[in-house]
């Protein structure tokens, strides 16, 4: 079975009908084997990385495709498919270039 399109999101942009996603960020926290808190400079999110070989650090720049999920309280997590590392992106670009999109609704 094919995966759905990963939308490209920043956090604070993720939307309740979101399924699928891809966020670029910053390894905050490494909670325990299964879980870690990314953080992308406009928000952080939970990432559930137990079905991933997760080889990364705290402070690592990385992209993560998954899938969504919505708690009963309505927090977000992260559901990792795909871990890619990103030490070598200029993520203040990055940014820049994420905000010309949006503005020209490209995602």
């Amino acid at each position: 079975m094919l995966k759905q399109h990963a939308k490209q999101r920043i956090i604070k942009d993720i939307k309740d009908d979101d399924l699928r996603i891809q966020i670029t960020g910053y390894v905050k926290e490494i909670v325990d084997n299964e879980n870690i808190i990314l953080d992308d400079k406009t928000g952080e999110i939970e990432v559930i990385v137990k079905n991933v070989d997760f080889r990364f650090d705290k402070n690592d720049l990385i992209n993560i495709f998954g899938e969504i999920e919505i708690s009963m309280a309505g927090e977000k997590s992260l559901v990792a498919d795909i871990i890619q590392d990103k030490k070598n992106l200029n993520f203040e670009y990055y940014q820049k270039l994420y905000k010309i999109k949006k503005q020209l609704d490209l995602i």
